[in-house]
């Protein structure tokens, strides 16, 4: 059984708890809140933001080391020849799995892949979200029609 001092005592933690609680919370309520409507308003991304890859399809040379170095193996490339003459009939990458690491754009010797500030990439399948950025005859198409150009591969929005 408790006697009254400790009783005593554990009223005044709750209430002092219960005071340093709303000393944090009661600010708020007399703030403006901070509502975005996305996506018709797109939060503002920081520069060191990892989204979606860019991939330049002309510049790369099919080394592979980008799709060696992945911790996860999301990155598959298949090309015709290799070096400069190369011509890639695959690069995908597959986001189900990508960490967003940048690990694939350090040993690029061409610099052709690099992360961008995209980060909306949604589907409703998980196909969806493997995308192939090699594939010049379907390129990716978002869903306001938008389609990206086939020379430089990127999710930038406009």
């Amino acid at each position: 059984m408790l006697s009254f001092r400790q009783w005593a005592g554990n009223v005044w933690n709750g209430l002092k708890t219960t005071f340093t609680g709303l000393s944090i919370t009661v600010p708020y309520i007399f703030r403006k809140p901070y509502t975005l409507q996305y996506p018709e308003e797109v939060p503002e991304i920081p520069t060191t933001e990892r989204g979606l890859h860019n991939f330049e399809v002309d510049l790369c040379i099919a080394c592979d080391q980008c799709a060696k170095i992945c911790p996860v193996d999301c990155i598959a490339i298949e090309a015709e020849g290799k070096g400069k003459f190369a011509r890639m009939t695959k690069f995908e990458i597959d986001y189900t799995k990508c960490l967003f690491c940048a690990l694939c754009c350090e040993p690029c010797p061409t610099e052709c892949i690099h992360m961008g500030p995209t980060f909306d990439l949604v589907g409703y399948t998980r196909e969806e979200v493997i995308i192939n950025y090699a594939d010049r005859e379907n390129p990716r198409t978002f869903s306001d029609g938008e389609k990206l150009p086939y020379e430089i591969v990127s999710f930038a929005r406009k």
